[in-house]
């Protein structure tokens, strides 16, 4: 009997320890489909449109934003459309402020995870101030929407804000499409 209860109470208390319940360290963004945590101590600002979700998280000179378009892509040809303009105008339009600016960034291709599979992506890199640093900005379809996750700051920076860009990374999701409702079969006489 005692065996049974130590082998419960051990069960209980691994299910308790694998589930990741919100601290007082971390927040929760949950609207229109998308969620994700984030550090309490970063500022949020919501800025989507009817066309996209923009959440931009701040914290001193690191910014990181969460773009997904509302549309469901449900072509490869709506993926391909989704891809060129939050992705590759995206780090087109941050290279090209760079090189207004005087800089010369370099883009090379860099991978990460995005809510537990691949994520594809580019980092534009230059000297800022005096030190290295750039965007790196992944994108990924979810639930056939497209999201991409986006960090603009020194590499040391980047280094250091490692935990918040993790939490927010393998914390996303994005809820399916809604299903159409069957309709009623017409009754036989």
């Amino acid at each position: 009997m005692k065996l049974i209860q130590i082998l419960i109470g051990g069960a209980a208390l691994l299910l308790v320890s694998s589930v990741q319940p919100q601290t007082p360290d971390t927040k929760h963004f949950d609207k229109d489909g998308l969620s994700f945590d984030y550090p309490a101590k970063w500022q949020m600002s919501d800025q989507s449109t009817q066309q996209m979700q923009f959440i931009e998280l701040t914290q001193g000179d690191v910014v990181i934003r969460v773009r997904s378009a509302r549309e469901w892509l449900k072509t490869p040809e709506k993926e391909a459309h989704a891809k060129k303009i939050f992705q590759e105008d995206y780090v087109s339009q941050f290279a090209g402020q760079l090189e207004q600016a005087g800089m010369n960034p370099k883009r090379s291709p860099v991978t990460t995870q995005i809510a537990g599979a691949d994520a594809n992506g580019l980092r534009v890199r230059a000297v800022l101030d005096g030190a290295p640093g750039g965007m790196d900005s992944y994108f990924r379809i979810i639930s056939d929407r497209l999201v991409n996750l986006s960090i603009i700051a020194s590499d040391k920076d980047v280094t250091k804000s490692a935990a918040a860009w993790d939490t927010i990374r393998n914390s996303l999701k994005v809820e399916p499409p809604p299903q159409p409702k069957p309709s009623p079969s017409p009754k036989k006489p």
